[in-house]
């Protein structure tokens, strides 16, 4: 009787220890249809995970940030609230409703919630995770026109992970503010050199070219930055650029 139940007790246990792998590989999938854009196949892979194990933090966090790209914003953060409630010591949680907050203007609640992130990333081996905590608090510091601590964030985001073009295009636009031309054109290059098809930094190249008064670049950017996508890069050829 003791034999049966231990074999009984090992079924379980292997079965639950399946479903777990079975979870981290839907989990997964849905992050890799993220990067292809396919957002209605992550969800649903999401959601399938979350049917196997509804606490596991992963899918929870993995569904809000496609939610926050979907800009479902209030989805995102009754998802992530109602995570947070169930492990509140889960450091991807406060990033990610850090940036539901950023998205939602609640600038000083998401530096709250980053620092959070912060606190908790003490002794975590991932430099692309902490590289995303201090891009996005950065940019709650920039629109609070803080500007000395976005830089000192920016920077510490470069220094972990240098591979990330967001940093870049924030640090960039925060040199394009305060009349930091070159800086500026330094960062949206590099953007570049890293994403040569990034919209973004086309069209901010223009802008800080017109303002240099170099009319033949700035119209070139513009050109560049609507071929990619960028509307207001559109725009720009529309008003001013068609002769070139």
């Amino acid at each position: 009787m003791k034999h049966l139940l231990f074999i009984f007790s090992f079924l379980i246990i292997s079965s639950l220890t399946y479903s777990q792998a079975d979870v981290k590989s839907l989990v997964k999938m849905g992050n890799d249809l993220i990067t292809l854009n396919n957002y209605e196949e992550a969800l649903e892979k999401f959601n399938e995970a979350l049917d196997y194990l509804p606490s596991y933090a992963p899918a929870l966090d993995g569904k809000a940030n496609l939610l926050i790209l979907m800009e479902e914003y209030k989805d995102a953060g009754k998802l992530i609230e109602d995570a947070i409630k169930k492990n509140s010591d889960y450091p991807q949680f406060y990033l990610t409703r850090g940036i539901v907050r950023i998205r939602k203007g609640k600038y000083k609640d998401a530096i709250e919630d980053l620092n959070r992130a912060i606190d908790l990333a003490q002794g975590i081996t991932d430099k692309k995770f902490e590289n995303k905590i201090y891009v996005n608090r950065g940019a709650a510091y920039q629109k609070l026109m803080s500007y000395d601590a976005a830089l000192n964030d920016y920077s510490k985001a470069i220094q972990l992970d240098d591979s990330n073009p967001n940093v870049f295009v924030y640090r960039g636009y925060l040199y394009y503010q305060t009349e930091e031309y070159e800086n500026a054109l330094t960062d949206f290059n590099t953007v570049i050199e890293i994403d040569p098809e990034n919209p973004f930094a086309y069209y901010n190249l223009g802008m800080i070219y017109l303002k240099l008064n170099n009319e033949d670049k700035a119209c070139d950017n513009f050109h560049k930055g609507c071929e990619f996508g960028n509307t207001n890069a559109c725009k720009m050829v529309v008003s001013r650029c068609l002769d070139y």
